[in-house]
């Protein structure tokens, strides 16, 4: 028996405000446990998503401890501006970008664990053992998450600092893929369990992107907000740059047992192995295929991954540009182990290239004919359809 984490556990967690490194550790470990939790319920085929969350939160505590970020920034100021790292006038400012850009990494961190970790608390502990898996107990789950649709939080930086956070929208998506990862519980075909634990990982790392956003702008603004006014604005300005480029470069990178991902870059097939998985060479369920079209995943698979994934291009969600850059692909869903057996997890993965077209917010709901365990499959039309299955 896994020893799992409770909803009351992560709310805990989340409540440490006043030891924030503890607190992080904390969530890492969380996903962890949940990650072994979901291996427990689903099998070791598919891996769900806490496994991605615990490689994006092992990143954030180093923005969070202000470890390789301050390092990074002194190696690139010692090649491009030496003379900074001597200058006691820069000195305060440079810290005070750095503790901004960790404030808004933080927040991110423990926004998403919220919703997330008792989400994937309640599943785990609710389905452990095969006899509770009724959809009662599934109406029971998703009854912890409110209708609506994704949308960023509005944040904003107080006169001391401080984040200001305002929740908005609802959780439809997590209330869907709740859903469709109960169904994969019933699941004997491999295909089939697959395509379910793909769709729900999917929208889980859909949905915490959405809520990440401007967490992820304020980071990489910070550097435009602190730096640019010290000495006079033309030695801040050039400073801003330096900093605001190795917070993008260390957001770029994510390290996984046995290799270093970059972001920017298609990811390699596992040895031996082709990159995507036989049980997923064919995708057949009709949300899949929807979210694979809203995503733009069928442009990227027919030009063989060929998508360079733009860092300028990161912050732009729905038209409206925020000032930073990075990916347009949320973290988790594009560190999805790459070296992995398991076929969800490779897959999703693959998928880290996808690309955002719109900013359009799905709030449908998979209780259509009053049964949480409906699979959604209704009311989907146009390229979802057959002609998205020719183009594959």
């Amino acid at each position: 028996m896994v020893d799992g984490i409770t909803p009351e556990r992560v709310r805990e967690i989340v409540a440490m405000a006043d030891r924030p490194v503890l607190r992080n550790l904390l969530i890492t470990r969380g996903y962890h446990r949940l990650t072994l939790a979901m291996a427990q319920a689903l099998g070791s085929a598919d891996f769900a998503w806490p496994m991605f969350a615990v490689w994006a939160s092992k990143q954030a505590g180093q923005f969070i401890r202000e470890e390789e970020l301050g390092a990074w920034v002194s190696t690139l100021l010692a090649a491009r501006m030496p003379a900074a790292l001597d200058s006691l006038a820069l000195r305060a400012p440079i810290r005070r970008a750095l503790t901004q850009i960790a404030r808004h990494v933080m927040g991110g961190n423990t926004t998403v664990f919220a919703e997330l970790g008792v989400a994937f608390a309640a599943f785990s502990a609710a389905f452990a053992a095969p006899a509770g898996r009724t959809e009662e107990r599934l109406a029971d789950v998703v009854g912890l998450f409110s209708e609506g649709p994704s949308l960023p939080d509005e944040v904003t930086v107080a006169a001391d600092g401080a984040l200001e956070r305002r929740q908005q929208g609802g959780q439809t998506m997590i209330r869907e893929a709740l859903v469709y990862y109960f169904n994969a519980l019933h699941e004997r075909r491999p295909a089939v369990r697959a395509e379910l634990v793909l769709l729900a990982n999917g929208l889980c790392g859909l949905h915490e992107q959405t809520r990440l956003q401007p967490y992820i702008a304020g980071a990489l603004a910070a550097p435009l907000t602190e730096l640019p006014a010290a000495e006079g604005g033309l030695i801040g300005a050039a400073l801003a740059a330096v900093v605001r480029r190795a917070a993008t470069e260390l957001m770029m990178t994510m390290a996984l047992p046995g290799q270093v991902l970059r972001l920017g870059f298609d990811l390699p097939a596992p040895p031996g192995r082709p990159l995507w998985p036989e049980e997923l060479a064919r995708l057949e369920h009709p949300r899949l295929l929807q979210l694979t079209e809203e995503l733009g995943a069928y442009e990227t698979r027919e030009r063989g991954l060929g998508l360079a994934d733009r860092v300028e291009d990161w912050l732009r969600l729905g038209g409206q540009e925020v000032q930073g850059s990075g990916p347009t692909t949320g973290r988790a869903w594009a560190t999805a182990c790459a070296t992995s057996s398991s076929t969800s997890a490779r897959a999703s993965a693959t998928r880290a290239c996808w690309r955002r077209r719109s900013p359009r917010r799905r709030s449908r709901t998979c209780w259509q004919d009053g049964s949480p365990r409906a699979r959604c499959e209704r009311g989907i039309a146009g390229r979802s359809g057959p002609a998205a299955r020719q183009n594959r």
